[in-house]
Formats: structure tokens, sequence, C-alpha cells
């Protein structure tokens, strides 16, 4: 399983650390973003990469360190001009910053 936000993409970061290992995997779905995994994840006998801030709560999950070294990625909050001195809205994206 993998999380493709741009829809049906099967490779990422985890494909090019097995290939350097000269190993593969065979995904076998591919989802639009993390809320939808968590979901899959606990209904289904399907594993992922995902970081465990995401899941460690969930009590339906196992969590496994993985066996190899695979890089992280970058989050990013992107919001319109309009919005950006809203006092409700820098409350917001103060409150997601501290969760990461």
């Amino acid at each position: 399983m993998i999380v493709s936000p741009d829809g049906g993409g099967f490779h990422g970061v985890t494909d090019i650390a097995l290939s350097e290992l000269g190993m593969a995997r065979n995904v076998a779905l591919s989802v639009p973003h993390f809320l939808f995994l968590e979901s899959v994840l606990a209904n289904t006998d399907l594993v992922a990469m995902v970081p465990s801030r995401l899941v460690r709560n969930n009590n339906a999950l196992q969590l496994t360190e993985p066996p190899l070294e695979v890089p992280g990625f970058e989050l990013l909050m992107l919001w319109h001009e309009r919005v950006h001195r809203d006092p409700a809205h820098q409350w917001l994206r103060e409150r997601i910053a501290k969760t990461v």
C-alpha cells in the first residue's frame, strides 16, 4: 500500500530504497492521503511504510521498525493571502506546526 497524493502512483521512496538493495515490492493499493490509509490498514491484511506519529495511537495496528532506512519527506502548509493575518487561521497554523 502506498500514499500517492497525485493519484495512482505505485512507486515512492520506499521503492527507491529497496532498489538500492536489489529488492522490490508489490504495491496492491494506492490511496490519495494518509487519513484514508489508517482505515484501510485496520481493516485489511495490507502493510505500509508510514510515519509512526500518524498511527501510534491506533490499537488495531501493529507497528514495527522498517528493515531498511527510508528517507522521510517534507511537510508544507499553504494558505491564501486573504487569511494570512486572520487570528483564527494563525491559531490553527500554530497548532498544526506544534504537532509535527
